[in-house]
């Protein structure tokens, strides 16, 4: 963690003391409801907005780092029995920015990001940002698309106007 400018730097600090405050609630809560803590799980102490780099364990489908969005440097680890029941655990979220697929089987990957219902599908990696690729999520996650040509029409006022030529 450090300065966001420097090559050296893999965490920067959050935006603003509200946002590392709410990120803190929640993984707090998550702690109270029985999530088991492996990493981190506090705030950084000093000049910024800093939060540990935190991973969760054990948690649950009705955990609060289950049900809402966390937009900080947390993982929460959920168990799924197989491919079937991480598909069913991820679909039933409110929520739908992005999902990761990790797997060696390229058919197997395609076949779940297909059935995903999230604005991004990011395989064997995290998500990622290009001004030629439009993002955005669905559900609760937002509306519209971002980046690309898609995000550009998203600024755009389109006038129609229909002349009656009788």
């Amino acid at each position: 963690m450090g300065d966001p400018l420097s090559e050296e730097t893999y965490i920067g600090p959050m935006a603003r003391y509200d946002l590392r405050d709410e990120l803190d609630n929640q993984v707090q809560e998550t702690l109270k409801q029985g999530a088991r803590l492996v990493l981190g799980g506090h705030k950084i102490d000093g000049v910024g907005n800093y939060y540990a780099p935190t991973i969760l364990a054990d948690v649950t489908p009705e955990m609060t780092a289950f049900t809402q969005e966390i937009f900080g440097p947390v993982a929460a680890i959920t168990v799924a029995r197989d491919a079937k029941h991480a598909l069913a655990l991820a679909n039933d979220s409110e929520f739908g920015l992005s999902a990761t697929v990790w797997t060696g089987n390229e058919s197997v990957a395609n076949e779940l990001a297909e059935q995903l219902e999230t604005g991004a599908v990011f395989i064997n990696g995290n998500g990622a940002s290009d001004p030629r690729v439009a993002i955005g999520g669905v559900k609760k996650s937002g509306y519209g698309r971002e980046l690309s040509s898609f995000g550009v029409h998203e600024f755009c006022n389109i006038q129609t106007v229909w002349k009656n030529r009788r």
